[in-house]
């Protein structure tokens, strides 16, 4: 039997900075965006979130080194409201694969994907209401 905090939907970064969760242990939800955000900083276009340089590769890095994954921008405060879910980055997911704690959440039953919108595209702002 696993430890509690050795449960992979619970690990939480041990930064100064903490990362928003992307999966809740209770319900084995791990939200990931649905598609691509259009500010994608992981997109090499003029649309990408302004990054200073060698950040963009210095994100990457380390959350590969770790087992990681990105959460994608949109889905963080000041974007939407401090208590809106964070969702994991459909370009980071798509180009490096699931993070390895979804994975064994997956293969041991107790953890399972659900694609979650833009929260531009469906019009939440900062104050959590669909935007006009």
């Amino acid at each position: 039997m696993r430890a509690a905090s050795d449960h992979p939907l619970s690990a939480v970064p041990q930064d100064e900075d903490p990362v928003p969760p992307v999966a809740n242990p209770e319900t084995g939800e791990i939200r990931l965006l649905e598609d691509r955000c259009t500010t994608c900083v992981l997109n090499p276009a003029a649309s990408a979130a302004p990054l200073r340089p060698g950040r963009r590769q210095q994100l990457i890095r380390e959350a590969r080194d770790c087992g990681g994954q990105i959460v994608c921008h949109s889905t963080m405060w000041p974007a939407v409201p401090e208590d809106f879910p964070a969702a994991m980055c459909r370009g980071f997911i798509d180009a490096y694969g699931l993070p390895q704690a979804a994975q064994e959440a997956i293969e041991l039953g107790i953890g399972h994907i659900v694609e979650v919108p833009d929260p531009k595209r469906i019009g939440i702002g900062t104050h959590g209401k669909a935007q006009q």
